[in-house]
């Protein structure tokens, strides 16, 4: 039975690295790394494992980590593992900023590059494969699955809002390439956008859904100009994601997960990115992709018929890896 370590930091690629060890649980020896508060930590935790702050790689068979935005404690162990000669298995979450996780365009960016690298769906594998970002594999994406499953068994009574699922666009513009408008947009103007055409979405209120790293506060200036507009804001554990998404009649963001999910869930979703500055990821149709929303049209309020993907390889073709990396 192989050891694996596993390392991981934020809560995208945590969640689907967690849901992947509980479907293979009894196929390995897993030995789980994550700084005390982490994301990681905390998902592992809720789903019944238990996590160390620190590993020592001597032994293990392979490392399976996922990728960090301001915390990277996967690279040390990254390192550690090519000393060791250990295979490596970077799982990616998300369609977007694949090379940025690590550390492009730094001229030494590709030392950080595992083994392989791991998706969960035919786009993320497409996207992987044109950044050549090492042997790419796919896997079912078991904690889409077991997302999915439980939200259906939900009982809730869909209202008349249109949900805006905010995103730090601007922290993010502002980290990752050193201008808060690199994308000719942020969170602010597309909130005023959407306001401003209110009208559009046939709905009677607006639900704002912070980002776990937004405050309270986080657009009160901007709903002030448009008080006639029934508006709520709350923050991202105020209600379960599943509720959340379930009660809105109509879901818009950027490109956070959250809006595929809605679309799986057969609820209508809107990826709203108002410049050319900036490429839709999501696996949407380019029909639910808008740049001005002047172009809404009844379409839009129906739903997708999407389906998750479901044919990735199988643990054993893992474990093969494995061997292979190690050949006798």
């Amino acid at each position: 039975m192989k050891k694996i370590a596993v390392i991981s930091h934020d809560a995208g690629a945590s969640e689907i690295l967690v849901a992947y060890i509980k479907a293979h649980q009894n196929q390995a020896k897993w030995f789980l790394c994550a700084l005390p508060g982490s994301a990681f930590e905390k998902i592992a935790q809720r789903e019944g494992l238990s996590t160390q702050p620190d590993l020592d790689l001597f032994g293990f068979d392979a490392l399976f980590f996922g990728t960090g935005w301001k915390e990277h404690p996967e690279r040390a162990y990254l390192k550690e593992a090519k000393q060791l000669g250990i295979p490596s298995f970077a799982f990616l979450d998300h369609w977007s900023s694949y090379r940025e996780r690590f550390d492009y365009p730094n001229d030494q960016w590709r030392k950080n590059l595992p083994a392989f690298v791991v998706t969960s769906d035919k786009k993320a594998e497409k996207i992987a494969k044109e950044f050549a970002l090492s042997e790419v594999l796919r896997v079912n994406n078991f904690y889409q699955e077991n997302e999915l499953s439980n939200l259906r068994n939900e009982r809730v009574a869909e209202g008349n809002n249109l949900l805006f699922l905010s995103e730090p666009t601007k922290e993010v513009a502002l980290a990752s390439h050193g201008d808060a408008n690199y994308w000719g947009f942020d969170q602010y103007s597309a909130l005023e956008d959407i306001l401003t055409h209110f009208e559009h979405f046939n709905t009677q209120g607006l639900s704002i859904r912070l980002h776990p790293s937004e405050a309270d506060n986080t657009y009160k200036n901007v709903l002030k100009k448009f008080p006639h507009i029934r508006s709520e804001v709350y923050p991202a554990g105020f209600y379960p994601l599943a509720k959340d998404l379930m009660r809105a009649k109509m879901i818009i963001g950027f490109d956070t997960v959250a809006l595929y999910t809605a679309a799986l869930l057969e609820k209508p979703v809107i990826s709203y990115l108002p410049s050319d500055n900036r490429d839709f990821c999501l696996p949407l149709p380019p029909s639910h992709q808008l740049r001005a929303l002047t172009q809404i049209k009844p379409q839009h309020f129906k739903t997708l018929g999407m389906k998750l993907d479901d044919d990735g390889i199988q643990f054993a073709q893992i474990e093969q890896k494995i061997e292979e990396f190690f050949p006798c």
